[in-house]
């Protein structure tokens, strides 16, 4: 599933997302520096989720 990702200044939509580990994205129209990062990757979680 994709989700939108949009500039955290002006909220222009920058990109659609599916699994990542990290982003890091300039608007073209404020010039500001976006960056995602996820809090856990996801062989992680699936690994976890397989113990409980």
């Amino acid at each position: 599933m994709l989700k939108d990702f949009r500039c955290g200044s002006c909220k222009r939509l920058l990109a659609r997302m599916g699994e990542n580990t990290e982003l890091q994205i300039k608007c073209a129209r404020c010039g500001t520096l976006n960056h995602v990062k996820a809090l856990e990757p996801r062989v992680i979680a699936r690994e976890r989720d397989e113990r409980c």
